[in-house]
Order: structure tokens, then C-alpha cells, then sequence
């Protein structure tokens, strides 16, 4: 797990340029605070640079790394599992290695497969290589986008970087991208609030040549079986092939030269991976115990599960820690985290998951295990009921099955228990947004998405009249829908059931953008901890996108939905009584009311009159108006609006960003 800095010079009449890197890794240098390496061609076209938190052979796996040749090289963030029998393997047929790191094993099967070296990586990573051999560029990214890579194009310039500020020492005059901002685009796509700086998307590479053309092209996407088929699978087949995947799963990512910690919360995804690590661990330490952490909100017994996560460590016998935060914690906080985010905060949560890092690395522990990806692919949150219910799960198993009328009636009882929910937490109801339930008629009239396109957009009223104009109105969920590929939407039309296409658009949007990178990579590696995401293994995901919807979203015979139901089948054993029973509580940090002195101090002084101005593209008049009505109401989507513009603030004085001139 580390970070990396790297550029590749287009043809030019004039020389090629040294660029700074030195000073590039050290903006980044908490990705990787125990050693750093450079390489620069002999032409001087490329340049890699490595910061590394070394995890796996600690005194021999320095990077950048380079082929027995010296014509190909490469720097590698992240983790690549199940290596050592790649590695074997590669040594049969005819390759030596100078490291015992995982990282390594990436020069081989890039001279082995070509640019097909990435369908034998599991894991989580970012790969750059430079082939001299044939003079070309290469930069890949893990499959769901769980490690972070940019890139842009300056002066003729590639740039390509772990994170967006170590471009700032290699000549980026940051500019605003207002049509990103307006659409979510930060948060649910590909694109950065800067201009012209990208995401490379998960699953995807990127080759280019000297002349300065260059491809972006995809390795590798999810699938899910055809809805009109019968799955021939018996109920505990498909129990038993998750539990054997998962455990495999952690089993690789209990690999290290360091001790391994776990996150823990009240949900069942933590708490399996805890448990199952445990069972893993004792199978060569009976008296092993692992160390599991947690955050306490003090103040705040809505939000506070940390009392579960206690007697969940008890039953598995964990060394059990927890952060007690308070949200004046949290908005304290909330700067350097945005900072090392370098994306909008809608919420608390990624200041709390900033602060648990650092804990975890007070501690001496540099990597932990969490449970992110779990809801993406079983289903975990009430946003995917409705998509569920929409049609019969004709692949499922008989036993499984309700009638239509049945399933019209759960229909519309959950659309009653939706809108009465709304109401009480001040929610936007799907049905609220008419404009925007018309993008679902190019994904088979599913409409999970649209709740996310609001809560992780800025309120139109914002923004100057004059960007309206110039960009239109925002359409964060018509955003959504493009994000993923024609052929995906295509078989959303014909061929997934609606649950499947409602995971899918969730899986390419919000879970990279947001899970992998606000509440993950982001906070974590601002404290130097690696997170590993047993739920991310993509030969698991691969199996649980084959399972018929209805052992994922199970009907009971008293008419409740049972989310993730196959998961918790699977992991039973090793988990309460109490986690097994629970229903679904996601993660959430407290939220201000807009109370108290930090929190109006914060706001007050970060969305002054002449900080909005010089965003250039935000209405003062409209913030002061929705920062008061936050002051008097307490709303919720009020407070993200806050959040985002503070945090929009926060990245305008860190990058020195432009005043965008409407």
C-alpha cells in the first residue's frame, strides 16, 4: 500500500523536461511515510515516482520496480493477493524476482500477457508501467476502484498521480469543473471538480505513445445472470459457495508483515469479517485474538453502535478499542479531511473513519480489514426494495417465490413506509423528483439511483443564475445513468432483473466514488493505514452477481424484506445471535441541527462573503439564505449543502483555485 507520482512527456521540438517529482511525493508522503524511490529514463520522456507504507517484505520491497532487462518499469499501489503462487508459477516459467513483495510479480505477467497481465491481479490496486521496449505508457486500476488514480493532461504532459495534489509541484493551474459540480459528478462519476483532471475508472487502463494519443479501455466489468432463467442451484449450494468464497476472501487478506487489525461496527458486515479472521487465526493459534476498532459517539445513542460492536468482540474474544468522537470532534476535524479527501463531504462520516485511522496507527497498526462492498452486492439498503419488487424473480428458488399480487401489495406498502419516512427525517421522496424519474426509462424503470443523485448533489439554488445559462439545469441522475456503459444498459433493458440493475449503477457510481474513497483509501491513507475489503474480492462478487435476487432480498412469510439474507445464512456461525437478527443500520456520523458554537463558527467562517465570491460560480445571497435556514431549521439536506460548500471552499484555498468567471 503506498502512493505514487508519475509523468510521460508527448513528442516536443524542445528537450524533455525534469519534473518534481521530490516534491510531488511529498504531498502525498502519508500514503507512504517509510521509504520513497525515483526513476527517470534515460531520454528523460518518463518519470515514476513511489512513496511506500511497506506491508509485505519490509527491508526488500522498494519500488520503482524494473524488469532483469531494464526496459520495462513500474511503480504499484496496493495490495495483490494469492502472489506467491503467481509468483511460483512465473518462476516455472523461466522469471526471477529481487523482492519477496507482492508488488513485484506485476513486471512478469506484463511480459508474460501483455495487456492482459491485469486479469491475473486480485485485489486492490493502481499500476503504472513504462515499456521502453515499445516506448509506451500504461496506468490500470483495480477493478472497483478501491485504490485511487488520476490523471491530466499539462503543457504536453501526462501526469498521473495517486491524488490530485501531487500534480500541484508538477505545474497544475487548478481550474474549476462547474459542470461537474453542478451534476455530482465529484462523487457519483469520473470526473474531478477541476478541469481537466480525471479519474481513470475502475476496470479500466490506459495506454498512451509519445505522439500523444491515447486509450482508455476496460478489462474487466460485472455481470449478472439472465432473469428468465432458472437458477438449478439448491439454497444451501449457494449458502455454502458464499461462506467458502468469503473465507477464502479474508484468509488472503490476513497476509502481511505486520499485524492485522479490523474495523468493527454494529452491522453484520464487520462483524463477520471479524469473526471470521478470528476462526482463521486459531486455526494455527488457538489462544490468537485479533485487535478491533470502533467508534463511540458519546453524545449521540441514534448514531452510537458501539455497545454492539463490544458484545460482538466479546463473543469472539477480540482486543477491543473504541474512538470516542463527539461532533464537535468531527467538525474540528473537518478541513484536513477534506483536504485528504479532496472531494466534497456530504456528511460527518469520512471525518469520523479520518479520525478511527489515526487511532489505528497510534496504535502500531498499519493495516485493517472492513466491511465495504457488502451492501453493493447483497443487497443492503431500503434504496434497492423498490427495484426488487418491480418484477418476479423468476430464477429463484421456488420456495423463494411470492405471487404477483403479493408482491404488488409489498410494493405498495413500501412505497406508503417510504413516504412516511421522508416526511419524519425530512428525506426527498423519490416521487418528488418526476424530471428525474424519466432517466430510469433507459435502465428499465429502476430508480434507486435518483435518491443518491440528490443526496449527493448541491441544491441547484446555489449556484448563479449566469452557470444555469452556460451549463443548463444539473441532472445528477441523468449523470448517473450515463456513467455506466451502453452495453450495461442495454442488458438492464433485456436482460438483468431490476435489483441487478440497481446494484450495478450503485456499484459504478456510488461505491468507488464515495465508499472506495471518502469513508476508504482516502481517510485511511491519510493516516498511513491500508484498508483491505474482503467484500471486494472480485471472484466472490463475481459468484454473488450470480445469485437470484430473491436469496439476496428475501420476502418472509410475514411480508418483511430480510436484506442481505444469503450473507447472513453464510456467515452465521460466526457471528451473535443479536448481529444475525438485526435489521440494517447504516453507518452514520451525528449530523448538527445547526446548533452550538463550533459548528456556526465553522460555517460562518468558511462561507464568508468573500470566500463564496472567489468560488466564482456559487451565489452569495442564495448560500447566506440556505446557511440561515440551516441555522434555524436544522435540516439535513440543508447541512450537506454546508458540508459541500465548505468543502468546495476548503479545496479552492488548498489547490489555489482559479475564480471561475461565468
Amino acid at each position: 500500500m503506498c502512493g505514487f507520482s508519475a509523468y510521460f512527456h508527448f513528442d516536443s521540438t524542445e528537450p524533455f523536461k525534469a519534473l518534481d517529482l521530490e516534491t510531488s511525493l511529498q504531498y502525498i508522503q502519508h500514503r507512504g511515510p517509510d521509504s520513497s524511490g525515483i526513476f527517470v529514463s534515460d531520454c528523460g520522456r518518463c518519470g515514476l515516482g513511489h512513496a511506500r507504507l511497506s506491508i509485505i517484505d519490509l527491508t526488500g520491497g522498494q519500488q520503482p520496480l524494473s524488469n532483469a532487462s531494464k526496459d520495462i518499469h513500474a511503480v504499484v499501489n496496493g495490495e495483490l493477493y494469492d502472489f506467491e503462487r503467481i509468483r511460483a508459477e512465473l518462476e516455472q516459467k523461466g522469471y526471477s524476482f529481487k523482492t519477496k513483495s507482492d508488488s513485484e510479480i506485476v513486471l512478469p505477467l506484463y511480459e508474460e500477457y501483455g495487456l492482459s497481465f491485469l486479469e491475473h491481479l486480485r485485489g486492490e490496486f493502481a499500476v503504472c508501467i513504462f515499456d521502453s521496449r515499445r516506448n509506451r505508457f500504461i496506468i490500470a486500476r483495480d477493478r472497483f476502484g478501491i485504490k485511487p488514480l488520476f490523471y491530466t493532461i499539462q503543457n504536453g504532459t501526462l501526469l498521473v498521480a495517486s491524488e490530485m495534489k501531487a500534480f500541484i509541484p508538477m505545474g497544475l493551474k487548478a481550474e474549476w469543473n462547474v459542470d461537474c459540480i453542478m451534476n455530482g459528478g465529484e462523487l457519483l462519476g469520473n470526473k474531478t471538480c477541476l478541469k481537466g483532471v480525471y479519474k481513470l475508472p475502475p476496470a479500466h487502463y490506459l495506454v498512451a505513445q509519445p505522439n500523444g494519443f491515447f486509450e482508455i479501455r476496460s478489462y474487466w466489468d460485472a455481470d449478472y445472470p439472465e432473469k428468465n432463467v432458472k437458477d438449478t442451484r439448491s439454497v444451501d449450494e449457494m449458502i455454502q459457495g458464499v461462506r467458502e468464497r468469503l473465507m477464502e476472501s479474508i484468509r488472503l487478506r490476513l497476509r502481511a508483515d505486520v499485524p492485522v487489525g479490523v474495523y468493527l461496527s454494529g452491522g453484520i458486515d464487520s462483524s463477520c469479517v471479524a469473526g471470521i479472521a478470528t476462526a482463521i487465526l486459531r486455526e494455527k493459534n488457538p489462544q490468537a485474538k485479533i485487535k478491533a476498532f470502533t467508534i463511540s459517539f458519546k453524545d449521540s445513542k441514534d448514531h452510537d453502535e458501539s455497545a454492539i460492536a463490544d458484545r460482538t468482540a466479546q463473543f469472539i474474544d477480540a482486543d477491543f478499542e473504541k474512538l470516542e468522537l463527539t461532533e464537535n470532534d468531527l467538525l474540528e476535524n473537518f478541513e484536513e479531511s477534506v483536504w485528504h479527501i479532496e472531494a466534497p463531504q456530504i456528511n460527518l462520516n469520512g471525518v469520523g473513519k479520518f479520525m478511527l485511522s489515526k487511532l489505528v496507527r497510534d496504535r502500531g497498526y498499519k493495516v485493517v480489514l472492513t466491511g465495504e462492498g457488502s451492501d453493493e452486492h447483497f443487497a443492503g439498503y431500503t434504496l434497492f426494495y423498490r427495484d426488487y419488487l418491480r418484477e418476479p424473480d423468476n430464477a429463484g428458488p421456488e420456495e423463494f417465490r411470492v405471487t404477483d399480487d403479493e408482491r404488488a401489495g409489498l410494493s405498495k406498502s413500501l412505497l406508503e413506509t417510504l413516504g412516511k419516512n421522508a416526511a419524519s427525517t425530512k428525506q426527498p421522496r423519490l416521487d418528488d423528483y418526476e424530471e428525474l424519474v424519466k432517466t430510469s426509462k433507459a435502465v428499465n424503470g429502476v430508480t434507486g439511483y435518483v435518491f443518491l443523485s440528490k443526496v449527493f448533489s448541491l441544491t441547484p439554488k446555489n449556484f448563479k443564475p449566469e452557470v444555469f445559462q452556460k451549463y443548463g439545469q444539473p441532472n445528477p441522475a441523468f449523470n448517473m445513468v450515463e456513467t455506466i456503459n451502453g452495453i450495461a444498459r442495454a442488458k438492464a433493458n433485456k436482460k438483468w432483473h431490476p435489483l441487478h440493475t440497481s446494484l450495478y449503477i450503485e456499484n459504478h457510481t456510488m461505491l468507488p466514488n464515495y465508499l472506495c474513497n471518502a469513508l476508504g483509501d482516502r481517510s485511511e491513507m491519510a493516516h498511513s493505514v491500508e484498508a483491505r475489503t474482503p467484500f471486494l474480492d472480485h471472484p466472490l462478487c463475481e459468484y454473488v452477481n450470480g445469485l437470484p435476487p430473491s436469496v439476496k432480498i428475501k420476502i418472509e412469510k410475514d411480508g418483511n424484506l430480510n436484506e442481505k439474507w444469503i450473507l447472513k445464512e453464510a456467515v452465521k456461525p460466526y457471528i451473535t445471535e443479536e448481529i444475525y437478527k438485526r435489521i440494517k443500520h447504516p453507518y452514520i456520523a451525528p449530523s448538527s441541527q445547526g446548533k452550538g458554537e463550533v459548528v456556526t463558527n465553522l460555517i460562518n467562517r468558511l462561507l464568508s462573503k468573500e470566500n463564496i465570491e472567489r468560488l466564482g460560480w456559487a451565489s452569495y445571497d442564495k448560500v447566506y439564505e440556505s446557511k440561515q435556514a440551516f441555522f434555524d431549521s436544522g435540516d439535513m439536506l440543508l447541512f450537506k449543502d454546508m458540508l459541500m460548500l465548505m468543502s468546495y471552499v476548503i479545496i479552492s484555498q488548498r489547490f489555489n483555485v482559479a475564480p471561475y468567471s461565468v
